[in-house]
């Protein structure tokens, strides 16, 4: 077999492009990459479902904790740590796949968080068998929320590294459809009819697991990131594993795109260290975070990032959180508040799934960026029916459910953009570092709006609770339209 070698400079690495792709291996590459990307969804964001499904099971499992703790109130708070305490692990997640990444690539990370998903499920089931069950059930969704940050952090860099440049898109957008496919299936398991009553409840919050155990079983079986394996020069294993995900066509043109990579990298490492060949890599967490935040080829994509992912979710965090108290307050009976929040995810479900069948056709920035607008014309619609309640002769707060229902469409669209975009903005070496920072502040944000957005809705009222979110939407809109590059279709460099 012959080979195209780039050479290196002295203390670099060598990386050798085959001439001849070795024999695929059986099966189809499409359908294993397929398998691994939804494992790797599965893993991360369908788990958005255990914050879905704990919006509608406070009544069912309130006489539960009413015989655990006698007052309402302490219940009341036992339910609200039980709840955060996924959002705060997921942020310590974020923070344990970069350490863990810097030694153990990208797959090992991915299946320790999946691991830890389980392990947190199992927790929760425990909620009403064991003496300490709602302890077990508060540190278990902690765990599960550390399992997501990790798989969440470390799988959004395995998704963008194993597809083809071509599907790279579709595959990261994925993750907004397993998002919105959790928090539809955590709306429709808590309904009274199926698991959201007294007797079953806690149930409910053992439903991933179905999903979760068989794609634990596909990530285990699956190699390691190709582009990893040959940043790390173990060239061998890196052909294999091309195979595995792409057809020889495909893995071609990828390992081409890999060795310009290793290339401009080089470049660059030269001019901005004044022709020294070899710079030492960082050893540790403090090294590598200090000389990253040093670097404008960091700390501008970073901040860009920043914005475009923290503030895509804000909808999100109103309707899908409180959005049966949002309909209760505006005049529905309890029951039809809770059907109407099942019913507005079915359209933002239907998108996502859908869009993922034409992503690649769509800029990134227009998906990101248009979407936004028509949120604010949507929001400010609610504004108004809020304020006159009766025009044309019928009430435009009982269309408050349908409004919500677009709001989270568009949502969903959005954050699709938002998802493929970020992963895409860092150098090779900086996506782990720059997702998790990003996924970080994103959930220290989400916890602390999630905390105190049930208290502004029952005292300030709905209306006044929108007026902030649609000046920030068309901040958003402005600011991604200056500043968020193109990112479908090009390499970092």
């Amino acid at each position: 077999m012959g080979f195209a070698k780039v050479a290196p400079s002295p203390g670099e690495i060598a990386i050798r492009m085959p001439l001849i792709v070795p024999r695929c291996p059986s099966g189809s590459p499409s359908l294993r990459l397929s398998l691994v990307v939804l494992s790797i969804g599965v893993a991360s964001h369908f788990l958005l479902y255990l914050d879905s499904v704990v919006d509608n099971l406070l009544p069912a499992a309130l006489p539960f904790f009413l015989s655990v703790y006698k007052k309402k109130e302490d219940a009341e708070l036992a339910w609200e740590l039980m709840v955060s305490a996924r959002i705060y692990g997921l942020a310590v997640g974020c923070f344990l796949a970069i350490i863990i990444s810097m030694k153990s690539g990208r797959k090992f990370p991915v299946i320790l968080g999946t691991i830890l998903d389980v392990i947190g499920v199992l927790f929760t089931l425990l909620t009403v068998y064991i003496p300490a069950g709602v302890a077990a059930a508060i540190l278990g969704r902690f765990i599960n929320g550390i399992g997501q940050g990790i798989v969440q952090t470390a799988g959004s860099v395995m998704l963008a590294e194993l597809p083809p440049l071509r599907k790279r898109g579709t595959a990261l957008a994925s993750l907004t459809m397993w998002a919105c496919v959790g928090e539809l299936a955590g709306m429709l398991i808590s309904v009274e009819g199926f698991l959201g009553n007294a007797t079953h409840w806690h149930w409910a919050m053992g439903v991933p697991l179905f999903l979760l155990v068989p794609a634990l079983v596909i990530l285990i079986r699956a190699p390691e990131s190709p582009r990893y394996l040959y940043l790390n020069n173990k060239e061998s294993e890196a052909r294999k594993a091309m195979l595995y995900y792409q057809n020889i066509a495909d893995a071609k043109l990828s390992t081409e795109e890999i060795l310009n990579e290793l290339v401009e990298l080089r470049d660059s490492c030269d001019e901005n260290h004044n022709g020294k060949k070899h710079v030492k890599k960082p050893t540790n967490l403090t090294e590598l975070v200090t000389d990253r935040m040093r670097d404008g080829q960091f700390v501008r994509p970073l901040l860009i990032a920043l914005f475009v992912q923290s503030f895509v979710h804000l909808d999100d965090w109103l309707w899908i959180s409180y959005s049966t108290q949002i309909f209760e307050n505006s005049g529905l009976q309890a029951a039809p508040a809770q059907i109407a929040s099942l019913l507005m995810a079915l359209p933002q479900a239907g998108i996502s799934i859908a869009l993922l069948f034409c992503f690649h056709h769509f800029s990134r920035r227009s998906l990101l960026i248009v979407p936004t607008i028509v949120s604010s014309i949507i929001g400010l619609i609610a504004i108004i029916g809020s304020h006159y309640r009766n025009i044309l002769g019928f009430s435009i707060m009982s269309t408050l459910p349908v409004l919500a229902s677009l709001d989270l469409v568009v949502a969903a669209i959005s954050g699709e953009s938002a998802y493929a975009i970020v992963p895409e903005l860092f150098l090779p070496d900086d996506i782990i570092l720059g997702t998790a920072a990003v996924g970080i502040a994103q959930n220290i944000f989400g916890g602390i709006l999630t905390n105190f957005l049930l208290t502004a809705l029952n005292s300030a009222g709905t209306a006044k609770v929108l007026v902030p979110f649609v000046l920030m939407n068309i901040v958003y809109a402005i600011v991604n339209y200056k500043y968020v590059p193109e990112t479908a279709d090009k390499t970092p460099q």
